[in-house]
């Protein structure tokens, strides 16, 4: 990248208030120190990946972002920029959902570059940015050799950089999935699936999956058969990224999956969740009792273990003999014993191993079937508190669920404290979200009273959130709460309708999502399945 370049994403940067040029000036030595650019040192201290600053420097031009997953090469009028060209003035023709031609370019200020473009393909035609290494691979479908030497990578750097951008975008999977043409990249990012650039060329692609493999422990010859390995992968510039990765055989070629497993323990607090106050205060009353069930319950991917954990470090593991059955273990916990379950060693095998290890807590990474479930209930009422999970879409329904796979009711209700059911959504940008009227659907959808006001967030999108409108994700709650009576009407046998009827401060998940809209949180279409299930 050119220091011109640099300059002028860095100057996108600051009028589009990613940062002050106070922070530019304090980084200028460090950079330095460290061999980095100065683009490079701003990246890692903000936690944004270089598109940030292109949705910058677009933004400042008053240009479109260049979609390079949603738009298409135009061939024909790419065959006729010349080698010189392309050499100097790295550019692509594309052609957008609406099929109108657009010259995707890394630096609008480029004038020569651009009017000898646009005397070949047509004057006038609507420019786009785009990132130089995001254009590579679209660069190596039609340009000469000669005019991509300084745009070829190799997998080795290819997998370096997709590494650290899938660091700064807080990607929790990467996909690499082989197509008929090449091979796709996608990241999943705060829940969704998002390309990552565009089709990478056949050769490139299958080079990087033999790249991860090769790493991950994998036999490369073996493309007809699934796999299973892990890597530790050095970043040089902080922790190391640690991964499992999963392949499976396709009709193209192999689809690799990387599960992320660093994660960000700052974040891992019970008042970081995004409970509400009251059930953050009884959660920790729940929590206090020195015997019992506390349950987290929801489908998969909706970050009971995130709760799990955020609730282990709420313990004092210097007081407390703390121990975990866990498949797998995702975070280490200074001075808690995490045991990973799994061949030899069951769920049910290894409670019944900790209670001659005089616990105070046991943590069961997820009740699966009637003998783990009736080791915790035992365990529970010989003196010792049990933190778990359940697959269920209610609290309530948590209750059911034990019933349904052996456990006496009467035992349910004398050693249950409390259960949490829970799913995640997109929280709206804090940096660009704004706000508007609700209209009468809306309204009604929300419960709203008609003389009273009513605003939801919307999601606009900026370069701080690569232009989605959402960063980060924070949960929807309900929480069970079972006192005497309930515990009373559990034993025998009273309905979910019963039981949520009889549960007063029975809080939902659609009363959670109602309350996080009203405050701008989130976006009413991500909490929208939700919002029927409210106290009646």
């Amino acid at each position: 990248m050119s220091s011109l370049n640099e300059a002028a994403l860095i100057n996108a940067g600051l009028q589009a208030e990613l940062f002050d040029r106070d922070l530019v000036n304090r980084l200028r030595a460090h950079a330095r120190a460290n061999r980095l650019s100065l683009l490079d040192a701003l990246s890692r201290e903000l936690g944004l990946p270089h598109t940030a600053f292109y949705l910058a420097l677009a933004q400042v031009h008053g240009l479109p972002y260049a979609r390079l997953d949603q738009w298409t090469l135009d061939l024909g009028q790419a065959g006729r920029l010349p080698a010189t060209l392309l050499k100097r003035h790295p550019m692509v023709p594309l052609r957008n959902r609406d099929g109108e031609l657009q010259l995707a370019i890394s630096d609008p200020s480029d004038q020569l570059g651009i009017e000898t473009a646009r005397r070949i393909i047509g004057a006038g035609t609507p420019l786009a940015v785009a990132d130089p290494e995001a254009l590579a691979p679209l660069l190596a479908r039609f340009a000469p050799a000669d005019a991509r030497d300084g745009t070829a990578e190799e997998p080795v750097a290819l997998f370096d950089r997709l590494l650290r951008d899938a660091l700064l975008r807080r990607a929790s999977d990467i996909h690499a999935e082989s197509v008929k043409d090449g091979v796709r990249i996608r990241l999943r990012v705060d829940g969704r699936m998002i390309a990552w650039g565009s089709l990478l060329p056949k050769a490139l692609g299958d080079g990087l999956i033999s790249r991860i493999k090769v790493l991950a422990g994998m036999d490369i010859a073996e493309a007809r058969a699934p796999q299973d390995g892990s890597l530790v992968y050095p970043l040089g510039d902080g922790e190391p990224m640690e991964m499992r990765v999963a392949s499976v055989p396709i009709k193209f070629g192999e689809r690799l999956t990387l599960r992320v497993m660093k994660s960000d323990p700052g974040r891992q607090t019970v008042d970081a969740l995004g409970m509400p106050p009251f059930m953050v205060e009884r959660l920790r009353e729940a929590l206090s009792n020195p015997h019992g069930i506390v349950l987290v319950t929801g489908p998969t991917g909706s970050g009971k273990s995130t709760t799990l954990y955020a609730v282990l470090r709420e313990l004092d593991a210097d007081t407390l003999n703390i121990l975990t059955a866990e498949d797998p273990v995702e975070q280490v916990i200074p001075g808690i014993s995490q045991v990973q379950v799994g061949g030899k060693v069951g769920f049910a095998d290894a409670l019944r191993s900790f209670l001659r290890h005089d616990p105070d807590v046991i943590l069961v990474g997820e009740i699966r079937d009637f003998d783990t479930a009736d080791v915790a209930l035992k365990a529970a009422t010989t003196g010792h508190m049990v933190l778990s999970t359940l697959h269920t879409n209610t609290a309530v329904g948590a209750i059911t669920r034990l019933s349904d796979i052996g456990c006496e009711r009467f035992l349910v209700g004398a050693t249950v404290h409390g259960i949490i059911a829970q799913r995640l959504v997109r929280m709206l940008c804090p940096h660009c979200r704004g706000r508007r009227p609700a209209s009468a659907e809306e309204r009604a959808l929300l419960q709203v009273a008609p003389d009273e006001a009513c605003e939801i967030g919307v999601a606009n999108g900026c370069p701080r959130c690569l232009g989605s409108g959402y960063r980060g994700r924070i949960g929807l709650f309900e929480a069970l709460w079972l006192d005497g009576e309930l515990a009373e009407l559990v034993a025998n046998d009273a309905s979910e309708r019963e039981l949520a009827q009889a549960a007063g401060n029975y809080w939902r998940l659609g009363d959670d999502a109602r309350d996080k809209v009203l405050k701008a949180i989130t976006s009413l279409a991500e909490v929208r399945p939700y919002l029927h299930l409210r106290r009646q």
